[in-house]
């Protein structure tokens, strides 16, 4: 009896281990955040592995703005390109790969007309 009350605990606590261990996980790999452009605000961050690829998709900024969105790196200051990110009804995204190590924030900006603020919600995710 002693013995299975062991295993027991031994099997609880790697259970516990991995749940938690998938949880955090899962849970770092996308991200939704509220943007508005001109702001001097960074909109949206991830961790990302070496390697990794980011995922980005804009949504609710209800206006045919178009808009585009780099990441930089928190580390470095170093920043992709601009990509752009049309309004269209089967698009709104991105992608970013083959990442550095680190932590990135996302800004997305205005790409013509940038007198006037858009604000929207930008969803970032690990794939």
């Amino acid at each position: 009896m002693k013995r299975f009350m062991s295993m027991l605990v031994i099997i609880a606590v790697v259970s516990i281990t991995l749940f938690g261990y998938s949880s955090s996980a899962s849970a770092d790999a996308k991200k939704t955040f509220w943007f508005t452009t001109g702001d001097g605000q960074w909109d949206g961050y991830m961790k990302v592995p070496s390697g990794g690829n980011v995922g980005v998709n804009i949504t609710d900024w209800g206006s045919q703005d178009a808009l585009k969105v780099r990441l930089c790196s928190a580390a470095t200051g170093n920043c992709t390109a601009y990509k752009p990110i049309f309004n269209e009804p089967y698009g709104n995204s991105t992608h970013f790969t083959n990442m550095a190590f680190g932590l990135y924030y996302g800004d997305v900006a205005k790409l013509y007309g940038v007198n006037r603020q858009v604000t929207g919600r930008i969803i970032l995710w690990r794939y």
